[in-house]
């Protein structure tokens, strides 16, 4: 083979390897530093809680009904099986008179989504105080929230054989807390 073929040949062969090189880590680059979408960055990006009404405890909505009976004592076959309340039952506060023990959830670091195995539950925290914006339990899981005071929250996921709670609080700083147990 002449010479010049040999060269033409080894710098080809290089060039072609130092080209698939910078493109391969270029594609890796772009990957790792591709941006990932928020947990949670407006409500509407969230699943609605289970109490349909926005400011009603998941508590109160987790409560299963009891059938509905027809004069003559026997169940009504269309009788509501789901756990939405009803409207007439359950209210939510009127927008236009604010509550004086509603905390106020504005300023802080804002909607945070925390996962755990008994479901999602998603806060608002704000300077001085956390928010309960919604809880969705994993199947076959019970919700119930407790807020003792304005910078704590208290989120329950249960089942028949796990427990997973979740603690939102600004004090003194805005984390939540997840602990799950078996029962």
């Amino acid at each position: 083979m002449p010479r010049l073929t040999r060269y033409l040949l080894i710098w080809l062969s290089c060039t072609a390897a130092s080209v698939t090189a910078v493109m391969l880590t270029v594609y890796f680059v772009i990957g790792l530093t591709r941006p990932t979408p928020p947990a949670a960055r407006s409500v509407q990006a969230v699943y609605p809680s289970p109490s349909g009404i926005v400011g009603v405890p998941a508590s109160s909505a987790a409560a299963p009904r009891t059938p509905s009976t027809t004069p003559a004592g026997r169940p009504s076959p269309a009788a509501p099986t789901s756990r939405t309340p009803s409207p007439t039952s359950t209210r939510a506060p009127d927008a236009s008179t604010p509550t004086a023990s509603a905390p106020k959830c504005s300023g802080g670091p804002g909607l945070h989504t925390v996962p755990s195995e008994g479901g999602k539950v998603t806060v608002q925290y704000g300077r001085d105080s956390v928010c309960f914006v919604s809880a969705v339990p994993a199947p076959w899981f019970r919700t119930s929230n407790e807020q003792t005071d304005r910078g704590t929250l208290v989120v329950t996921f249960t089942s028949d054989d796990h427990r997973s709670q979740i603690t939102a609080t600004v004090v003194p700083a805005a984390k939540a807390s997840v602990r799950e147990t078996r029962l």
